[in-house]
């Protein structure tokens, strides 16, 4: 099962949420596409966030993949495995319903994000390590002028900026998963890891590519992994900008 919350302007609010849900008799009606919906050519069923034609609320539900009135479109582009999900005249059953009813499910949905986010932040600091410990080895064993490229200020430059990226982000993330894990408020904490995090894995991966020039770009090698998916998970669960937005919100600014 993937989650299918996001529509064609990738928000990530309640009110971004325009596939429609209406009751028929015990059963539900789907109308409507989900966009950017990751692994979505293989999963066999679909959280899919629906607006009530009746209260309005919004709700999650579960949908087979492979049933009437579902289709799956690929989203090409450099991203990882993206999807667009077409509903058209979908039934669903009531009790497919989490939680059993609409109201109240995007409120679920918000707490559980609050927890997966520091986890993606810190698949994000992973990535980041990865990349850097990559770059500083190429540094070391790639030769010109008769000497490793890494006694030349400029690639030196590059993996400072590097390290600076991971820094910000692990410290973040961290912050962020301790104050999870004492119970104590993190949603600061949260939107302020994601943010970090997703702007020092994106630029993590361009010093890289300063420091390995044409090799990296050789799909090969395996930085260009890291690039795609440093790409992909920037806008997953929001992208800094959103969540720069949120924390605002969370200190009262």
């Amino acid at each position: 099962m993937v989650p299918a919350i996001t529509e064609a302007d990738y928000g990530w609010l309640e009110s971004d949420v325009r596939l429609t849900a209406k009751v028929t008799g015990g059963e539900l009606r789907l109308n409507g596409k989900k966009a950017y919906v990751y692994d979505g050519e293989s999963a066999t069923h679909l959280l899919c966030a629906a607006r009530s034609e009746e209260s309005n609320d919004v709700g999650l539900v579960i949908v087979s993949a492979d049933g009437v009135g579902v289709s799956t479109r690929h989203l090409p582009g450099f991203a990882w495995n993206l999807s667009e999900i077409s509903l058209e005249n979908v039934v669903a059953d009531f009790s497919h319903t989490l939680g059993g009813e609409f109201a109240g499910a995007w409120d679920a949905l918000e707490r559980a994000e609050a927890k997966t986010i520091p986890i993606l932040c810190a698949y994000q600091v992973g990535g980041s390590q990865a990349i850097y410990e990559i770059s500083v080895d190429y540094s070391r064993t790639r030769h010109q002028f008769g000497t490793p490229i890494g006694r030349f200020q400029r690639v030196q430059d590059q993996i400072i900026n590097l390290l600076n990226c991971l820094d910000a982000a692990r410290w973040t993330a961290y912050e962020a998963l301790w104050k999870l894990d004492i119970g104590r408020d993190a949603s600061d904490s949260v939107h302020l890891a994601k943010a970090v995090g997703s702007e020092g894995y994106y630029e993590a991966c361009n010093y890289a590519h300063e420091v390995h020039a044409g090799v990296g770009s050789m799909t090969e090698y395996g930085l260009t992994l890291h690039t795609t998916a440093s790409r992909t998970l920037y806008h997953y669960l929001g992208d800094p900008k959103f969540h720069r937005r949120r924390l605002a919100d969370a200190l009262g600014l």
